[in-house]
Parts: C-alpha cells; sequence; structure tokens
C-alpha cells in the first residue's frame, strides 16, 4: 500500500530544509516574513463579518487538534475492522507522533498568536495544530483508503475534497486571526516531514508486524 519510492529520501531532505528555514526566519524575526503574512492575511480577511465568521469558527471546531486526533482514532477502529490492522495501528502513530512534534515545536519556537484573533485558542502559534493534524488525517485517506476505492470518479472526489477541507482549515485558521499564514505553512511542511519519516518506517517494519497476533490476518 506504501511503496518503496526511491524519491521519498529527496522529499524528506526538501521538507526538512523548508521547514527549517521557515522556523529559523520566523524566530529571529525577520522582516520578510512579517511583510508575507501580512499580504496573505490581508487576502484571507478581506472581508470579515458575521456569515463568515460563523463558518469558519465551525470549521475550526470541527479541526480542532482534539478532534483530529478522535477521527484519526474512528478511522483506525474502521480500518482495523476491515482487516487494514497494520495500516490502522500506522495512522495512529501518524497522528500520535504529528501531535508530539506540533507541541515540542511550538515550545521551541516560542511565537505568540496574532493580536486580537477571533478565536479563543491560547498557547503559541506556531506552528499551527488544526492544520497539521488535519494534514495527517488527509493524507491518511489519500495514502490508505483512495487507492482502495475501486470507482475511479468516487476516489478523485474522495481525494480533492480532502484537500480542499485542508485549505479550508488553513484560510479559517487566518481569517479567525488564530495564526499567521506561516503558521499553517509550517504545519504542512512539518506534517510532510513526519509522513515521509513514517512511509518510511511503514515500508520497514510492516511485513514484520505480520506476525504479531494483534495484525495477524492483515492486508497489506
Amino acid at each position: 500500500m506504501i511503496d518503496k519510492s526511491r524519491s521519498r529520501p529527496v522529499k524528506f531532505v526538501i521538507a526538512v530544509i523548508l521547514f527549517a528555514y521557515l522556523s529559523y526566519f520566523i524566530q529571529t524575526g525577520a522582516v520578510g516574513i512579517d511583510l508575507f503574512d501580512a499580504g496573505l492575511a490581508s487576502l484571507a480577511t478581506i472581508k470579515v463579518n458575521g456569515f463568515f465568521t460563523l463558518v469558519f469558527k465551525t470549521i475550526s471546531w470541527l479541526a480542532s487538534p482534539g478532534r483530529d486526533v478522535f477521527w484519526m482514532v474512528l478511522l483506525a477502529f474502521l480500518l482495523y475492522g476491515f482487516k487494514y490492522k497494520i495500516q490502522a495501528l500506522w495512522a495512529v502513530v501518524l497522528m500520535a507522533g504529528g501531535m508530539v512534534l506540533e507541541t515540542f515545536f511550538k515550545h521551541l519556537i516560542a511565537r505568540a498568536r496574532p493580536i486580537g484573533h477571533l478565536a479563543t485558542d491560547d498557547g503559541y502559534s506556531f506552528p499551527s495544530g488544526h492544520t497539521l493534524g488535519t494534514f495527517l488525517l488527509v493524507a491518511t485517506i489519500i495514502i490508505i483508503i483512495v487507492p482502495e476505492i475501486d470507482n475511479y470518479r468516487i476516489a478523485q472526489t474522495v481525494k480533492w475534497i480532502s484537500i480542499v477541507w485542508l485549505l479550508l482549515v488553513m484560510v479559517a485558521r487566518v481569517y479567525m486571526q488564530a495564526h499567521y499564514p506561516t503558521d499553517t505553512i509550517g504545519a504542512v511542511l512539518l506534517g510532510w516531514l513526519w509522513l515521509e519519516i513514517m512511509e518510511w518506517v511503514y515500508v520497514i517494519y510492516a511485513p514484520h508486524l505480520l506476525k504479531w497476533r494483534l495484525c495477524y490476518r492483515s492486508y497489506l
């Protein structure tokens, strides 16, 4: 289900470099980052009104880190029931590891949230936990669920709905002024980095897990 891609090391290195550079510029308060954030934020908050605030509050509520964990556990439960047991365990570890990384880098970078944001979030701003959790959930759907859908149109519909949902979450977090745009971009880069590691782990260890009783009769 997850193949031995020769490009994985390259993608991993690219993700590490981009995330490291972005984190460095944010932590050092580079002027270019502030201008970049201001420009993108102006597009996302071009018209603040009650309707859009309600919509994006709802999106933020559905995509909160705690609910992202719930959705992933629910997805893993369904995968396990359909004998995708190794994939179910992989999905749970993917999300759990992502949440640990998000907490670590939040405290490492210690970026304050935008002033006067419309959400009730507290804590540090970079990277966006909502975006990271959603990215990992969407990645799991695209990598594991979509290839198993026989109907091509349905598979593509599920894939693109998932991608659009991720983009909506990113826009919602900026619209609510709970995050800077680079917080959401950084979350995607961190999620991408972690995903490459976990795909490599799957390729190496998934065949060995077939010997475990917990994973007996699981599909690879």
